[in-house]
């Protein structure tokens, strides 16, 4: 407050207010409330045409007392403006879908500049500048501050109206409008609803069935994510993670959820970054068959253990894997074999492929994102460290500094399926304006690179992949489905310190992609502290079980804005 020094404590600051704002003859309790609205409508510059919210979502028999003591209430009137309705109980796509609140100082004081350098333009109208100052920000204003409310806040907002009040010599008031307000435009989504709601129903459920107990006792948590693409253009199908949060009850929770262990407000999809484990593991067989280290009928032998240089290596399967080719290598997921891919490869070629892919890299999708780490000498060159050689084994089968989101998984794992284009991901199909008239937007697939690769390489890759989902591991839960699929799994160990104490756990991962034939979705699984890849494939079955459904009986889309007879 001006006048007070730094120092002032709080009551010298509440008897300033009392002697400012003379209210002097409140109660402290009263007078302190009355005080706070007086000093936050200054601050806030309140004015006839910046008003000062009261209350919201008030009842309609308070409506009916101001409206009918309006000779005491001068000033105060009850306004109806829009708000947000969610789904069910607000926790549906939560994450992707993202939270209004109240404009910081920050985010106006940006606003506000915005403004002023649309209207320092010469050349403007006058219909053109109302136009801008209409949709000019206040300090009363909601803003997107997450998700797609904050990647589409220019389409969503809308714009304010100019009202201009008459008021005659007999207190009679008339109003009207200068420039009308319009409500904010529609937002088509790529979200398939019901697949949306069996990707977070399973994941919670299988999250909460296969954690380990364990790494639960040593401090860990139960989580997980999910992320489903359309092979052929990268649209997002759904995104789950897992613990979510609703946006309705959003601001009454906050405190609460900020406050959570389990960080329910983390987009663990698109923005937690994990050590991939043998998800890796089909780009590095691509390379290798690619470069020529290997044909699709090459055979290694594993022993259990791999010499190289001063370091052994070892195999999951302490029982060794025998002489396999590339195809069985996948199917088993056999390290040996990939450690021999990669001292023949290399990190920088390794890491050629990985890019390809988009392994390590933001995809350009419209909301927040983690890069990732694409593990490497360039990346310890980035952080002033060395790269040690036998780190490149590590790298082959998901390790070492290796970290990828589940987007980049899934559209990594579509690349594949769909025979080597990768697409950018997105969320958003079209704009469309508030009275459904035009089409303001309308996103085409946009290709991020063609790999190249070669179909012969693809199918070698695919059919390892096919063994994974219908002879191993994934059998069980993925090879009795109405069409076949393919898959791969993995599993990282991780350790994480929590007051001190360095805890252990190990997240399981799995990419798939379906029809096997003719493939149209790719799914990226993750569960932290799962024990293991296969144990995540219940969540990819779920989803595979009801889009297949789906594929013989789906008619089409019904067009926005008509009348259904």
């Amino acid at each position: 407050m001006s006048g007070l020094n730094s120092y002032a404590t709080a009551q010298n600051c509440f008897d300033a207010l009392i002697e400012e704002f003379e209210l002097e003859g409140y109660s402290k309790t009263d007078a302190l409330k009355i005080a706070s609205v007086r000093y936050y409508m200054r601050r806030l510059g309140f004015s006839a045409s910046n008003p000062y919210t009261f209350s919201q979502d008030v009842s309609i028999r308070t409506i009916a007392y101001i409206k009918e003591n309006s000779d005491i209430f001068p000033g105060v009137e009850a306004q109806v403006t829009s708000e947000r309705k969610y789904v069910g109980d607000g926790t549906f796509a939560s994450h992707i879908l993202g939270v209004v609140s109240a404009i910081s100082s920050d985010e106006y004081a940006a606003k506000k500049e915005e403004t002023q350098v649309l209207l320092d333009n010469n050349l403007l109208t006058q219909d053109e500048i109302l136009e801008i100052k209409a949709k000019a920000y206040s300090l009363n204003d909601k803003i997107g501050k997450s998700g797609l409310e904050l990647a589409m806040e220019k389409y969503l907002r809308g714009q304010n109206g100019t009202k201009q009040i008459l008021i005659d010599s007999d207190g009679n008031t008339t109003e009207e409008y200068s420039v009308m307000p319009e409500t904010g435009n529609t937002i088509v989504t790529t979200f398939n609803k019901n697949l949306q709601e069996i990707a977070e129903n399973s994941l919670a459920k299988r999250v909460n069935e296969v954690t380990d107990s364990e790494a639960l006792a040593n401090g860990m948590t139960y989580a997980g994510a999910v992320v489903v693409i359309d092979v052929n253009s990268a649209a997002v199908l759904a995104a789950a993670s897992y613990p979510d949060y609703s946006l309705s009850t959003y601001q009454e929770d906050y405190a609460q959820l900020a406050a959570d262990a389990g960080s329910p407000l983390w987009n663990r999809a698109f923005q937690s970054a994990y050590s991939p484990g043998s998800t890796m593991k089909p780009v590095i067989a691509i390379a290798a068959l690619e470069e020529g280290i290997i044909t699709g009928d090459s055979r290694i032998t594993c022993t259990g253990q791999y010499e190289y240089l001063d370091q052994t290596f070892a195999c999951f399967n302490k029982n060794a894997h025998g002489t396999i080719n590339v195809k069985r290598a996948l199917g088993v997921s056999c390290n040996i074999f990939f450690f021999d891919l990669a001292r023949k490869l290399g990190i920088d070629k390794m890491n050629e492929y990985s890019k390809l892919f988009g392994l390590g890299q933001k995809t350009g999708i419209e909301i927040y994102e983690e890069a990732g780490i694409l593990a490497g000498i360039e990346y310890r060159d980035s952080i002033g460290q060395g790269w040690k050689a036998g780190e490149t084994l590590l790298a082959a089968i998901g390790q070492s500094d290796n970290s990828f989101t589940p987007l980049q998984l899934a559209n990594y794992c579509a690349t594949i399926a769909n025979g080597g284009t990768r697409y950018v991901p997105y969320l958003v199909s079209k704009v469309i304006s508030s009275d459904f008239s035009e089409v303001l937007y309308e996103k085409t697939p946009e290709i991020a690179c063609e790999t190249n690769v070669s179909q012969t390489t693809l199918d070698v890759v695919k059919e390892g992949m096919y063994l994974v989902a219908n002879e191993t591991s994934c059998k069980p839960y993925l090879g009795s489905l109405k069409y076949k699929v393919a898959c791969k799994t993995g599993t990282a160990e991780k350790t994480r310190i929590i007051n001190g104490v360095t805890y252990e756990g190990t997240d399981g991962f799995l990419i798939a992609f379906g029809p096997y034939e003719d493939a149209e979705i790719a799914i990226a699984v993750v569960i932290e502290n799962a024990g293991s890849g296969s144990s995540t494939a219940q969540v990819a079955a779920d989803i595979f079980e009801y889009y297949f459904s789906t594929m013989d009986t789906v008619k089409d889309v019904q067009n926005e804005n008509t009348l259904l007879g």
